[in-house]
């Protein structure tokens, strides 16, 4: 009897640390992925960053950081519209950002866009209205 618990008691242990590193994973790639992204938009290269970016704010959609490089990252290859929708969300999260000097670039003032919202390149982008 006493053999068998130790046997319950390490089984439990093992899923118990497959869960912890199954939740940990999550935080620590969504940081990870930031912080490339970050940096690649640093480097200016903007497409590479917007493929990173991507994928960080589907793992951690709260992060103000990481929605605010996405906008810029957008605005570095001249999608606008997207680049305003992630700026306009990260100042949502955060309001730290909206008094943050960087703004988009001069390609992306709101005097260069149309009303709509929409940029010179957006036509590209599949957006629901």
């Amino acid at each position: 009897m006493r053999r068998s618990f130790g046997w319950v008691a390490l089984g439990v242990a093992a899923l118990a640390s497959v869960i912890a590193l199954g939740f940990g994973h999550g935080p620590w790639r969504a940081r990870s992925l930031a912080e490339q992204g970050s940096a690649l938009v640093a480097e200016g290269r903007y497409l590479s960053a917007v493929r990173v970016l991507s994928e960080a704010v589907a793992e951690a959609p709260g992060n103000a950081r990481v929605h605010y490089d996405l906008g810029l990252a957008y605005a570095g290859i001249g999608l606008c519209g997207a680049a305003w929708i992630h700026l306009g969300e990260a100042m949502r999260l955060a309001p730290v950002y909206r008094h943050l000097p960087e703004g988009p670039g001069s390609a992306c003032q709101v005097s260069a866009m149309r009303i709509d919202g929409a940029g010179q390149f957006d036509h590209a982008v599949h957006r629901d209205r």
